[in-house]
């Protein structure tokens, strides 16, 4: 039996421990002494996890800065849910089907269009049902090796014999072949980025990126596992001098799906895709809730494209925000598991929030009441993703929100090579004290702090600081 408590405002249901209803967004009452108002029911609930952080209670000690912290506040009601169906929207449908590369520890996917219809439970971020797999318990059988293809079998084998491996490193970086021909990690021949011997990808440039700008940062690393960085980061700054959106930051962040195939380039592309329309349709005076839907939509539409089959479809996450300096608003979009928070900057900020919900089994097996978050985590089905951007992925349930945070604070954006080790809001806020102040500095540090607690994803961290008077203030209620 879950103990729940009544919204005065808009008489929905809401958790023990939440904050804020799930149903209107405003903040929820709470009795003398700091308890909440609860009485028994026999409908399971759980919190609204995109608010879990923002608690309330003393802050400080004495007079200053005492009373309930600021929490986050949706500015303009339920978020949207644009839907796109991308069955079919591929380069070749008539391709034959072609096994996926092998999965190096990656998330499984759940079915494809053909799948029968799924489901979630409550779930305020999105306005639509989903079409996926039955939230049944999955499997994820290993793929085969990828078959070469008539291209890399076209290509005459290369003149290096298995004495000239292995090849020389370079740098710091994984070794590096001389010919480009040849495995990296053992002496077979590539084809389409892959060792067609050993099945492993070959590493590239991107297995350590660092983005800077005057108002943002970012860092994207390979992790200690992994054999090549399949996330990718992409950040758009609109100019001060703007006249519609000045100093606007758009900036998107993507896990490419290690079951599928070229995770990577499915990253990437969707990654710069996104970031360029969101900053396009800010500075032609969109509303920043438009303009995710747009940039999501012209995103999954262009990872879509690079598929040569159904069966054979690059895949990734998404998690995008758009940090307004005028209005002080943070609009952020996602599919799939990488996710957004707001970063507290002070005991006067709005506390440190989860601002996302994952597309994954066990986010939707908590929601639907079936298991705790505990068991749910403990199974070996917890990361399996039910949404997620890619030609295989059927009708895109796409989920955007907007807060207003009283500043200061620090948006991240970030893979879940990340926040594997650091899932709750407090916890990033507490590992980098001041992450705002010194956004590349502090994104190098998670980086390397995930490495520290064992590096066993890619790892990708964007930040962007909203200083003090950049901080909106707190959503007026009707």
């Amino acid at each position: 039996m879950t103990t729940v408590r009544t919204c005065p405002a808009c008489s929905d249901r809401a958790a023990a421990g939440d904050v804020f209803c799930e149903g209107c967004g405003r903040p929820l009452p709470e009795q003398e002494g700091g308890a909440p108002v609860e009485r028994a029911d026999d409908v399971p609930t759980a919190p609204q996890q995109s608010m879990s952080g923002a608690t309330r209670g003393p802050v400080g000690g004495g007079d200053a800065g005492g009373g309930p912290r600021p929490g986050l506040v949706p500015a303009d009601g339920g978020p949207t849910a644009p839907q796109v169906s991308l069955n079919g929207a591929v380069r070749d449908p008539g391709a034959a089907s072609q096994a996926a590369p092998p999965a190096e520890g990656g998330r499984p996917r759940g079915g494809g269009p053909a799948a029968g219809p799924g489901g979630r439970g409550a779930d305020s971020f999105t306005t639509q049902p989903i079409r996926r797999d039955s939230l049944r318990p999955l499997s994820a059988a290993a793929p085969s090796a990828a078959a070469p293809s008539a291209a890399a079998s076209s290509v005459p084998a290369p003149s290096a014999t298995v004495s000239d491996w292995p090849p020389p490193a370079v740098g710091s970086s994984p070794v590096q072949p001389t010919n480009p021909e040849m495995c990296a990690w053992c002496p077979g021949r590539v084809g389409d980025g892959y060792c067609e011997k050993c099945g492993f990808l070959q590493p590239t440039g991107r297995d350590h990126v660092e983005v800077r700008t005057d108002e943002a940062a970012g860092v994207s690393d390979r992790g200690l596992r992994h054999r090549r960085n399949e996330d990718a980061m992409a950040i758009r700054v609109v100019a001060a001098d703007d006249p519609r959106a000045p100093g606007t930051v758009c900036a998107v962040v993507c896990d490419g799906v290690s079951s599928s195939p070229r995770s990577d380039e499915a990253s990437r592309v969707t990654a710069e895709t996104g970031a360029t329309v969101l900053a396009e349709q800010i500075r032609r005076g969109a509303d920043p809730r438009e303009a995710t839907a747009t940039a999501m939509t012209r995103a999954a539409e262009a990872v879509a494209g690079i598929a040569e089959s159904l069966d054979s479809a690059p895949a990734c996450t998404f998690v995008s925000a758009v940090v307004d300096p005028a209005a002080g608003t943070v609009t952020v979009g996602w599919v799939g598991d990488s996710r957004a928070y707001w970063l507290s900057g002070g005991p006067r900020s709005s506390a440190s929030a989860l601002l996302t919900r994952d597309d994954s089994w066990s986010e939707a097996m908590v929601q639907m009441g079936a298991l705790s978050r505990e068991e749910a985590m403990r199974s070996s089905n917890a990361h399996a993703l039910i949404a997620w951007m890619g030609a295989d992925s059927g009708e895109i349930d796409a989920h955007i929100s907007t807060v207003t945070p009283i500043g200061p604070g620090t948006v991240l954006l970030c893979s879940d090579g990340l926040w594997n080790y650091y899932p709750e809001a407090q916890s990033l806020t507490d590992a980098v004290p001041g992450a705002g102040a010194r956004p590349h500095e502090a994104a190098r540090t998670y980086i390397s702090l995930a490495l520290r607690a064992g590096g066993k994803d890619n790892i990708t961290a964007v930040l962007i600081p909203v200083p003090a008077e950049r901080g909106g203030p707190r959503a007026e209620q009707d």
